[in-house]
């Protein structure tokens, strides 16, 4: 049975239902929890969506726009660097004192989807290619801001909401939307916007296929229609700060910052403050392990996703191609994702196994994708999109379990904080990703090969790196003896982490 709105302050005992907590006085769990997560997961997949905005239609943008691959790069980029900036003073809002009392969500999400919806609206003021340049990077620094919430808030919301034996689930939930986020943009936007067609000709005015030549060789004529194009990009700029807009509302009407009982004895306890929690943030050898075992391949593997178009164009990969691959590669990931989190809350304490195995795995998937696309071996459309789909499934199915061992492994800190920390490794590795790109010259041969020592340098890392479960062995002791002394075991984990 789970709580019903109309006894919400009553303590829930006894409540089958309510997983590994259910005999802890004091403690609830709400029905309403999955309509909070179905908000939270459709802020995600919004600001996931608008920043990939432009990698799956890079080459009707290039005609339109007049932009070069850098300019690309640098509107996904921008959403990182803004990330970057604000992503430890969101936190800071998220978890104002620390404690389940004072947790500042709500807010925090409503200024996120604020300025998603105005990042959104800038955009399309204007399609002057003199002008576009200033709104399309405007758009992308406020959606970058606006990440912070979604990106570091899927373990806030999870031990805010659910209890111990959800907490994985629902983590795995709302952090694969933003991934879902950017493989809907990998149809979304090919779907509302045409490629443009070319014809490719020599010197000698020799018509040739793009599998055949390049555009060292050749001249480029572009033969579709420039207003068509133009206005496909604008209708799809309009559609996402609809979208955007949908989101602001449904948080406005209906978004508490918790419920009015905890779902665990940790979610009552009071979370170390904000400062002293940095402080030791940055001394846990064992936070910063897992940190960069989940930063260095998940920072490279998400932005290699926005100029997928861009890697796969020099082997005679179509823009539509291209999205297809990318948005397959990143549902794989998600449908992964949900499935490995529902384990790992079945057999707690295990998350280290996943994670080896299926970084294993990743490895080997991007190794065949690389020799791909260098043709080393025999090129194949269907090899492409195996070995795409298969690193895309094992390297983000990984993500929600990263998730959960950095707030094991920082517990008392709060659960925002720990992830807000996670993904700024991530997006600051992202950065260094997409700024290489700036260098003249140097292709995309290249960026396959990083993708692949990233995931074997996560690889090593996770060998080494000490699993501990500290928040879960406090719920699992308390439920084993619903008449334990909390205050006890409050001071027995402060004291340790002291």
């Amino acid at each position: 049975m789970e709580r019903s709105e109309d006894n919400a302050r009553t303590p829930l005992l006894g409540n089958s239902g309510s997983g590994a907590n259910g005999d802890t006085p004091g403690t609830a769990v709400y029905t309403r929890r999955w309509y909070m997560l179905s908000v939270f997961c459709g802020v995600c997949l919004g600001q996931a969506l608008i920043w990939n905005t432009w990698g799956p239609i890079t080459q009707s943008a290039k005609v339109v726009f007049k932009w070069e691959d850098s300019t690309i790069a640098m509107l996904a980029n921008w959403g990182n660097i803004a990330y970057i900036i604000a992503c430890f003073p969101v936190c800071y809002l998220t978890t104002v004192k620390g404690t389940f009392k004072y947790a500042g969500l709500r807010r925090s999400l409503l200024g996120c989807c604020l300025l998603m919806f105005l990042g959104t609206g800038i955009r399309c003021i204007t399609s002057h290619p003199d002008y576009t340049l200033w709104t399309m990077n405007a758009g992308a620094v406020l959606n970058g801001v606006a990440g912070t919430v979604p990106f570091a808030g899927p373990p806030l919301l999870a031990a805010l909401w659910f209890p111990p034996d959800q907490r994985a689930t629902a983590t795995a939930t709302s952090s694969v939307f933003n991934y879902g986020g950017v493989a809907v943009a990998f149809i979304f936007g090919p779907q509302l916007v045409s490629s443009p067609h070319y014809r490719y000709e020599t010197d000698n005015r020799t018509e040739l296929s793009l599998t055949l030549t390049t555009e060292a060789t050749i001249n480029r004529t572009v033969l579709t229609n420039f207003d068509t194009l133009e206005s496909e990009i604008m209708r799809l700029m309009y559609i996402e700060c609809g979208y955007a807009g949908l989101l602001l509302l449904l948080v406005l009407i209906y978004f508490p910052d918790k419920p009015a009982l905890p779902p665990s004895t940790t979610a009552s306890m009071e979370r170390i403050e904000y400062k002293k929690a940095l402080l030791k943030m940055s001394k846990n050898g064992n936070l910063w392990l897992i940190a960069l075992a989940y930063a260095v391949p998940a920072g490279v593997y998400g932005v290699y996703g926005s100029v997928f178009d861009v890697i796969l164009n020099p082997v005679g990969v179509a823009q539509s191609e291209a999205g297809w691959i990318g948005f397959y590669s990143t549902i794989a990931g998600c449908a992964s994702g949900l499935v490995i989190a529902r384990f790992a809350d079945m057999f707690m304490k295990h998350m280290k196994v996943f994670l080896i195995g299926l970084f294993i795995l990743a490895t080997g998937s991007f190794v065949w994708l690389t020799l791909l696309c260098n043709q080393t071996i025999p090129f194949s459309i269907v090899q492409l999109y195996a070995s795409s789909i298969m690193g895309g499934m094992f390297l983000n199915g990984c993500i929600p379990l990263f998730y959960e061992l950095a707030c094991e492994a920082s517990y008392p800190v709060s659960e925002g904080l720990a992830g807000g920390f996670m993904t700024w490794l991530n997006n600051l590795f992202g950065i260094l990703f997409l700024l290489a790109l700036l260098i003249p010259g140097i292709g995309t041969a290249w960026m396959n090969f990083c993708l692949v020592g990233s995931v074997g340098l996560g690889l090593l890392v996770l060998f080494v790196f000490p699993e501990k479960y500290t928040r879960t062995d406090i719920d699992i002791t308390v439920t084993a003896d619903g008449t334990m002394d909390v205050q006890t075991s409050v001071h027995q984990v402060t004291t340790t982490y002291t």
